[in-house]
């Protein structure tokens, strides 16, 4: 289960961290919880192998058990020895049972401690799992953003080419209406009128100071 853990966040992370330049929350606190999983697991290692040289010792001291028996069958004979070895027995016998009361106290509370890591486990995963489904939804979410900003910029783009279309249209009528003003300013310089016929008489009001017809840009509005 836990490589499982490690390749799903490595896998959703690393995507996620194309949307944000700094880590989440949530990403710092699943770092912080695979980092006490690690621990956790290299105090389990220490606690086994004290489980195993308790064992050890037991064997041991058993051992010793079985050879004094074999002791006390063989040297009734000797039992000025035999007692003062006894003793020495009886004392180290004391000192395994305190050791194994010590032994017992510290299982006692590495159990304890190991029901409640893997209570806080479960909760945190259940968490963990409500995060990752709401990043998932986010992440659904800015997908459809990014579609519908990306058809908008479609339409923006078709509406600049248009602009664009437009612009060009207005720039060769400029330059159409640019020319007839050209073409009408030479005729009026040259003399006016019609090609083949006389100038008309201007009407009534419409000569300047100096008796001649009056500039066509007085009385003709701009094409």
């Amino acid at each position: 289960m836990f490589p499982f853990k490690v390749s799903k966040w490595i896998g959703f992370g690393c995507f996620r961290s194309l949307l944000s330049p700094s880590p989440t929350i949530r990403q710092k606190k699943l770092i912080h919880k695979l980092q006490e999983e690690k621990n956790f697991r290299a105090e389990m290692k220490v606690f086994r192998e004290k489980i195993e040289a308790f064992r050890e010792q037991m064997w041991e001291f058993r051992a010793k058990i079985r050879g004094f028996r074999g002791r006390i069958m063989g040297f009734w004979e000797e039992e000025k020895p035999f007692w003062e070895e006894e003793k020495t027995f009886w004392r180290e016998e004391k000192a395994f049972w305190e050791m194994e009361k010590a032994f017992r106290e510290e299982e006692k509370a590495f159990w304890k401690k190991y029901r409640a890591f893997w209570r806080e486990d479960k909760a945190f995963w259940k968490e963990d799992n409500a995060l990752w489904e709401r990043d998932r939804n986010l992440l659904q979410e800015d997908k459809a953003l990014w579609e519908e900003e990306k058809a908008l910029w479609v339409e923006e783009r078709a509406l600049l080419e248009e602009e664009k279309a437009l612009w060009e249209d207005k720039k060769s009528l400029w330059e159409e209406e640019n020319a007839l003003w050209e073409e009408e300013k030479a005729f009026w310089v040259e003399g006016g009128g019609p090609i083949g016929e006389e100038p008309l008489p201007p009407e009534d009001g419409a000569l300047n100071a100096n008796g001649g017809p009056t500039s066509p840009s007085h009385s003709r509005g701009r094409a």
